[in-house]
């Protein structure tokens, strides 16, 4: 979940990265040649196997939001430099929950993101299809919004990284981007790390940093776990923390 509600990577991709103490950037050169399988996305800290879907909550100040991410049975092709790429669908979507129990009240965002995994291991983010449902100072319906929207190789927009096959303490990596709409930023912050939510107790974990230039201020700790995945978001603002938890994970 890209938060409306993703060891350097290995052989077969050309990489450069310093090493990973020194915080290089992990810069990939995509080659189709390098994605043999790329709907079999099985990286340990973030497996989609298509018909999975994880729910998250989220307590924010005066509002809680229910995100659903389902790994759907439809692919995704494109055009330009990645053209011959075959991508999974993912639909992520959030609701105000009004009562805080959990209920898909009022839908407030529907993405599709479009995900392939490498041959080394690696999940790519290719860019998604969004829509934001705007309501007015009433909560009426004010219209939809397809601002953040992308996709890999349309107006120069360029496919990232999501997860690394190896992730090491320090490493930074691109995301996505597209100029001026689409910049985040990851980098691994901690491995090794033990995590604890509301529906069990997880070993092993990985925390990413997230982070775009376009919204200076706003920082997310992603917190992924072996065979799981994406178990809990911590959004620093400069204000409370603003967790997010999954509370099924579809397994």
């Amino acid at each position: 979940m890209r938060a409306h509600l993703l060891g350097g990577a290995a052989a077969g991709l050309c990489l450069f990265a310093a090493p990973a103490n020194a915080g290089g950037l992990v810069t990939p050169d995509f080659q189709l040649s390098n994605f043999s399988a790329p709907l079999q996305i099985d990286n340990p800290y973030w497996p989609l196997p298509a018909g999975r879907e994880i729910v998250y909550f989220e307590v924010g100040e005066d509002e809680c939001i229910v995100g659903s991410f389902v790994v759907t049975q439809d692919t995704r092709t494109f055009t330009g430099p990645y053209a011959g790429l075959v991508a999974r669908v993912i639909e992520d979507r959030e609701w105000l929950d009004e009562d805080c129990d959990g209920g898909r009240d009022v839908l407030l965002e529907d993405t599709f993101d479009w995900h392939a995994q490498d041959d080394a291991g690696n999940v790519w983010y290719f860019g998604e299809d969004t829509t934001e449902y705007l309501f007015d100072e009433n909560g009426d319906p004010a219209g939809t919004s397809k601002e953040g929207s992308w996709e890999a190789g349309v107006d120069g927009a360029v496919a990232g990284l999501i997860m690394l096959a190896n992730p090491g303490p320090g490493q930074k990596y691109r995301q996505e981007y597209y100029a001026g709409v689409a910049e985040d930023m990851g980098k691994v912050k901690g491995i090794d790390v033990p995590t604890s939510i509301a529906i069990g107790d997880f070993d092993g974990c990985v925390v990413i940093k997230e982070w775009s230039k376009l919204s200076p201020g706003a920082i997310e700790h992603k917190t992924y776990c072996p065979l799981v995945g994406l178990v809990r978001i911590d959004g620093l603002t400069g204000g409370p923390t603003t967790v997010t938890e999954a509370i099924d994970l579809g397994l």
